[in-house]
């Protein structure tokens, strides 16, 4: 049965505003139960009652729960989350100072996640038994079990006492000028403005934090490599290929990573979109002021607008990233259409 991909398409996106809606409906309403009143909040407890009246009604908490949602879903759409009831300012003003920072972070780290974990998973999955598996599964379960925040305080212990001159707080050396955009991200945006002190500075100041950051996924993704691996290795196509003498490499490199592809891919979906939300302890530790570690820092502070704007943002990265996968999955096992139609 031929598919259309435009209709794959539609289908997806239809299924993006689902989740969108119902992620939108859950957060609203958890709001409008957590105790504490958001215009007192805002106002802080020296208020009075008068002042908290009049801030109910900026703020449009007088108006039925059903306006307020819809309110709250149009402005959302235009990318208006109101005000921090903490600073005062636009939320997304805030967020889009700071959601650059995360982004940066995470992408490098997806990338350190690809660059480590599929040779890793690949070598270990040729080499069975051996001790190149058993030192790869080690290390994969190592990234596992072991929680970020550790990995990142031991790098900044090697670094103090190994590596004195190596940076580990914020993302550039505060003496230099940072480009003026145009994405927000230093390593871009150097390249860019063709400020080389700048692009070196932020790799450097990437590397440990991406690096603590990437452990859990690279020895998980590791793994499902291996495993995927060595289940195709059995199969009827690849005996059949052994049997008329293609060399291991060929096929390894050219029939069973593809093959083997689509269940690390799918992880590493669900991986970078995880991140997101998921990178602020590593923020902490590094003082790397992203949008992450403001999420926390607005939930321990009850700033609501800002917490149902992050959960919102961290939803849209984590249904994108899924489309994005699905199309790509599809690209490489044209059969993954066909199930879709069926």
């Amino acid at each position: 049965m031929q598919t259309n991909p435009a209709q794959l398409m539609l289908k997806r996106l239809i299924g993006f505003a689902g989740v969108m809606f119902v992620l939108s409906a859950m957060i609203f309403i958890l709001a409008r139960i957590v105790p504490g009143d958001p215009a007192r909040i805002a106002l802080g407890p020296s208020a009075t009652q008068q002042q908290v009246e009049e801030m109910r009604v900026e703020m449009g908490l007088d108006a039925p729960l059903w306006q307020q949602y819809t309110d709250y879903v149009w402005r959302g759409i235009q990318g208006d989350f109101g005000k921090s009831l903490i600073s005062g300012r636009q939320v997304s003003d805030e967020i889009a100072a700071l959601l650059p920072a995360t982004l940066e972070l995470v992408i490098v780290t997806v990338l350190l996640i690809v660059a480590v974990s599929i040779p890793l998973g690949v070598m270990t999955a040729r080499y069975r038994n051996s001790w190149i598996d058993n030192a790869g599964r080690f290390f994969s379960i190592v990234g596992v079990t072991m929680p970020s925040f550790l990995f990142a305080i031991l790098l900044q212990l090697i670094a103090a006492n190994f590596l004195s001159d190596w940076p580990v707080l914020g993302r550039v050396n505060y003496s230099l000028d940072l480009p003026d955009g145009p994405t927000g991200l230093l390593l871009i945006d150097s390249v860019v403005h063709g400020d080389w002190q700048v692009f070196r500075s932020a790799l450097q100041h990437l590397i440990f934090p991406s690096m603590a950051l990437a452990m859990a996924g690279i020895g998980q993704i590791t793994r499902i490599t291996r495993s995927a691996m060595i289940e195709h290795q059995r199969r009827d196509h690849v005996l059949t290929l052994k049997s008329f003498g293609v060399p291991d490499r060929v096929i390894v490199f050219r029939y069973l990573l593809k093959l083997s592809s689509i269940a690390p891919l799918t992880i590493m979906g669900l991986e970078f979109a995880s991140l997101i939300g998921n990178a602020f302890v590593v923020e902490l530790v590094f003082s790397w002021g992203g949008f992450a570690s403001y999420g926390l820092e607005s939930i321990l502070q009850k700033d609501l607008n800002a917490v149902m704007a992050v959960v919102l943002v961290s939803g849209f990265f984590f249904v994108v990233a899924n489309l994005v996968i699905d199309i790509v999955l599809m690209a490489i096992d044209p059969r993954l259409r066909f199930k879709e139609a069926n």
